[in-house]
């Protein structure tokens, strides 16, 4: 019987994973779970209960909104750059820094700005 106990417990351990996350954002959800926890009867809400929820009200629109603030200015400059040559031919990164600060560089951005790519390349500009 005992073993049988052993054997669930070790099964439950093996899903638990440890997540790596600035203080700040542990001080935030103590203070949450502090406040779920202010309650006469019940069980404890506990941390897997709050990102379960937390995690379920992510949108497309919040995965495209994270996608779009992990883009370096880099990033930006390769994706305008790919769209160049997808419109144009190839052009080098090196040639493409220099076209960059032509008249002509900013009418290709101005007649681009389209769906999703909208948000880059206005902050591109």
């Amino acid at each position: 019987m005992e073993s049988k106990i052993a054997k669930n417990t070790l099964k439950i351990n093996q899903r638990a994973k440890s997540v790596r996350i600035n203080s700040e954002i542990q001080k935030k959800a103590e203070r949450i779970l502090l406040s779920a926890n202010k309650k006469k009867v019940g069980r404890r809400v506990k941390i897997d209960h709050l990102l379960s929820l937390a995690l379920d009200l992510v949108s497309e629109e919040d995965i495209k909104k994270l996608q779009n603030q992990s883009l370096t200015n880099e990033d930006r400059k390769e994706i305008l750059r790919q769209k160049w040559v997808a419109l144009n031919g190839p052009i080098s990164k090196d040639e493409f820094t220099g076209f960059m600060m032509t008249e002509e560089y900013f009418n290709f951005v101005s007649a681009h700005k389209l769906g999703t790519e909208n948000n880059l390349l206005s902050r591109v500009v």
